[in-house]
């Protein structure tokens, strides 16, 4: 490494960083080298004669030490970590940690690489090149994205080609998904090499289309049952997709489309985002996306990390503890003896440290996890990622106490473990396809060329396809309940505009039996529900489910939006002590208005919030549009909570630990709670404004002029109108029709203005699906501020607050507060 000249806080030795110690004092210490967006290393000596033993054991507390103290000056610096950490233990060995994962794992994470012999490893030296010069080079990240956007536009050309002849959607994408995991299968090692391509190649040379789906339906059977397929022994796969197969009549062009797919190289698919991509790809309606943004995997892990891995890590330090502590004994033993060996462990010592392992890793392979609204399966995927990294580190550290034993773990962390609830049948099917891809590249990336056991996939069960939140026994008609249906459908006759059909109605189903579904246990619960606000849940779902939803769940406000509920869900398993963690992606809005009340009600019951992003960028999976989220952690009863703070890139800017954190997911004073507190001196300075239920009752400023020069008592009715854009912004100059509390006899006096709200609102309003919105809905507010000659007014939702005078003459928008 050659000397940084000049030196610079970006580029140097002996970077100083000042750490807090457990006693509370500030302590400065030194990253040995520094090179920002590199790498952080740390170096450390073996005594002599410690670092040519056999295993190195003696020098291993002293690596082990070296990588805690770097890894934590590292998160005492400010800005990204570096991609790499580096502990050299001079002169034999230097250790190399990554982070492209999303985190650098536990010391057992590290490769290893032989400092005596480094000058005849060419792959070791690259490494350690890129490392100083362009790590970005080693991101696998970015080829593997880059690989499974091309692989899903080459499906969704396939997908448009089988329905543009005509063949039903589910149809062609079941079909392609069983081609899916051919096209990776074979790339893995799990078929033979190249096997599904040279069958549609042979398949195309040597019959007609009938042909060819006969060919690959034989080739489908056997790989469910095993056996013989032509002269390949197949493996038994099993599982949901080959149980019933169906191959699609291919023509050339089609073939030709799949041999060309089956080229990529399909071990390099990024499982977090290929179902995403999947989807889009094969379902008509979001072809269109498929070019949208995508969930970042870093996002996924931001969640992931203090839901899932700091628990299990917690443990899992604990164990490596006790086994360093048993080592460490032994070797002080050993020491004393007049021969001391390489290898001090007893094998009493060496069973006892195996026992604590295999204990680690059973319960490892125990843990459930549940997304209550998995879609295609990308947070299950990140999730058992995680775990799956975790395991590896216990497996090594089998290996190396057991001197390589072989046949102690006979199970390893598998699918089985991850439950998820989804609704679309597609989705849940390509959530399965995604957690068997990403399990099956662990698989390779640990075991090599050795192939898993049979059965290669199993129908595991654990994905069900069902509505998660709410259950109900049957689904009842009833006509009586019918209610107009307001989508503008006729025109209008007199101004011509698209209004309701009068004769057109939305059928009211009665949930009979309606409850609360009913969740798999899990130790962890993890998702990204879906989003939708009160106004729009009964134009989705109808007025039946969404009274059946709303008496379900007492404890939720009717205006909460619909992902409030599985939170409500999975706080309420976190109370009852079924969950350890419960994370969860929701509208930002969970930490505003009633919705924080599910939060406030949740921590009487100690399922309290212990990390929160109260406002977090996101990619809406519904559009792949930018929006605004919040992330939580739900524990029981936690000891501490912390609030973190993003920029707009996501990245973390600022965290802050307190005792716990308020209903508005806030670290700082209890603004929500004040709030709740009514003071009498308060009562009737401020107001809501009306809401108009209809933009019949705008005016532009010409037409609101025109009809008061018609009739100058129109100006009576005829009021300016401002909202909060027009407040923060520039007035659009508009007017609104304002009757006030007149009787409808009173506002026929206004001929022309009556006429208008005849032919402009009435037709919507008949078609409300609320009967209490038909009116004008204003006297509160008239009650309060008619006496008021001037008001001061703002707007309800704003990041900072901007005042005004006005005339009380001013109708304002329930956005606003006089």
């Amino acid at each position: 490494m050659d000397k940084p000249v000049p030196p610079t806080d970006d580029h140097r030795f002996e970077l100083a960083v000042q750490v807090v110690d457990r006693d509370g004092s500030l302590a400065t210490n030194y990253i040995d080298f520094w090179k920002a967006g590199h790498v952080a290393l740390e170096a450390k000596a073996s005594r002599r004669g410690e670092a040519e033993s056999p295993r190195h054991r003696q020098g291993r507390p002293l690596r082990e030490k070296a990588f805690g103290q770097v890894r934590n000056y590292v998160a005492h610096v400010s800005g990204t970590p570096p991609p790499y950490l580096v502990v050299v233990d001079v002169p034999s060995t230097l250790i190399v940690w990554d982070r492209w994962s999303g985190q650098y794992g536990d010391f057992g994470a590290g490769r290893r690489i032989g400092l005596a012999k480094l000058h005849e490893r060419p792959d070791d030296i690259t490494l350690l090149q890129d490392i100083l010069s362009d790590p970005a080079r080693r991101d696998p990240r970015g080829k593997a994205q880059v690989v499974t956007r091309d692989i899903a536009g080459k499906l969704a050309e396939l997908a448009a080609t089988f329905e543009d002849r005509g063949l039903d959607a589910e149809r062609v994408a079941r079909f392609l998904m069983r081609c899916v995991f051919c096209f990776f299968a074979e790339d893995v090692g799990l078929l033979p090499k190249d096997l599904f391509k040279r069958t549609l190649e042979t398949a195309r040379q040597a019959g007609t289309p009938a042909h060819v789906a006969t060919v690959l339906t034989n080739l489908w059977k056997t790989m469910d049952t095993g056996g013989m397929f032509g002269a390949e022994l197949l493996h038994r796969f099993n599982g949901h997709f080959f149980q019933t197969v169906e191959a699609l009549p291919l023509g050339a062009d089609d073939v030709k489309l799949l041999i060309e797919a089956a080229t990529f190289d399909w071990s390099q698919v990024e499982p977090s985002i290929f179902g995403t991509l999947l989807v889009r790809a094969l379902d008509p309606e979001e072809r269109h996306r498929l070019g949208a943004e995508y969930t970042p995997r870093e996002y996924i892990e931001r969640l992931v990390e203090p839901t899932v891995v700091e628990p299990i890590r917690e443990r899992w330090t604990a164990v490596q503890g006790t086994v360093v502590a048993i080592e460490k004994a032994a070797a002080e033993k050993a020491a004393k003896t007049e021969k001391p060996t390489a290898d001090p462990l007893s094998k009493k010592e060496r069973d006892q440290a195996i026992k604590l392992l295999l204990d680690f890793h059973g319960w490892l392979r125990s843990l459930r996890f549940l997304d209550p609204a998995c879609g295609s399966g990308n947070f299950l995927y990140v999730t058992m990622a995680a775990v799956k990294r975790i395991e590896l580190e216990v497996l090594n550290e089998l290996a190396r106490i057991s001197h390589g034993q072989t046949g102690l773990v006979l199970e390893e962390v598998h699918p089985r473990q991850f439950h998820g609830i989804e609704i679309k049948p597609w989705a849940r099917e390509i959530a399965e396809l995604t957690l068997w891809i990403g399990y099956h590249q662990f698989w390779r990336a640990t075991h090599g060329g050795r192939t898993p056991p049979d059965p290669i996939l199993e129908d595991t069960g654990t994905i069900e396809c069902r509505d998660a939140v709410l259950a109900w026994d049957k689904i009842v008609h009833r006509p009586e309940k019918d209610r107009p249906d307001p989508t503008p459908r006729i025109p209008h006759t007199v101004t011509g505009e698209l209004v309701p059909d009068p004769k057109a109605k939305l059928p009211y189903y009665e949930y009979v039996g309606a409850r609360q579904a009913e969740w798999p246990e899990a130790e962890f619960i993890i998702g990204n529900p879906p989003y939708m606000g009160q106004g729009r849940q009964r134009d989705v779902f109808g007025d039946g489910y969404v009274e059946a939803l709303r008496a379900s769940y007492q404890e939720v406000p009717d205006t909460a939006d619909l992902v409030t509920f599985w939170w409500f869900r999975a706080a309420e398993e976190v109370a009852l002590g079924r969950t350890t963690r419960a994370g969860l992606i929701t509208t930002k809005g969970l930490a505003q208005g009633q919705n924080r009340t599910v939060v406030a009600h949740a921590a009487e019951r100690d399922a309290r919030v212990m990390w929160a992003v109260a406002n977090h960028p996101w990619v809406d999976s519904a559009d792949g549009a930018d929006v605004r989220v919040a992330l939580t952690v739900i524990a029981r009863a936690p000891a501490k909570a912390i609030a973190a703070e993003v920029n707009d890139e996501g990245k973390i800017i600022a965290t802050r630990t307190v005792a716990a954190l308020n209903s508005d997911l806030s670290a700082t004073v209890d603004v929500p709670r004040a709030a709740s507190q009514q003071l009498r001196a308060n009562e009737g300075i401020a107001s809501d404004g009306v809401k108009l239920h209809g933009k019949g009752f705008i005016l532009e400023a010409e037409e609101a002029k025109a009809i008061i020069a018609a009739d100058k008592r129109n100006a009576l009715i005829v009021r300016p109108y401002l909202n909060g854009r027009d407040v923060a912004q520039r007035s659009r100059g508009l007017y609104v029709i304002d009757f006030g509390l007149m009787t409808k006899e009173d506002a026929r006096t206004y001929p022309i203005v009556f006429q208008l709200v005849a032919d402009r609102v009435k037709p919507s309003r008949d078609a409300n699906k609320r009967a209490a919105y038909r009116g004008l809905l204003v006297a509160f507010w008239r009650a309060s501020a008619g006496s008021a000659g001037r008001c001061a007014r703002t707007g309800q939702v704003h990041h900072h607050g901007r005042y005004s005078e006005a005339s009380s003459l001013l109708l304002p928008p329930i956005q606003h507060r006089l």
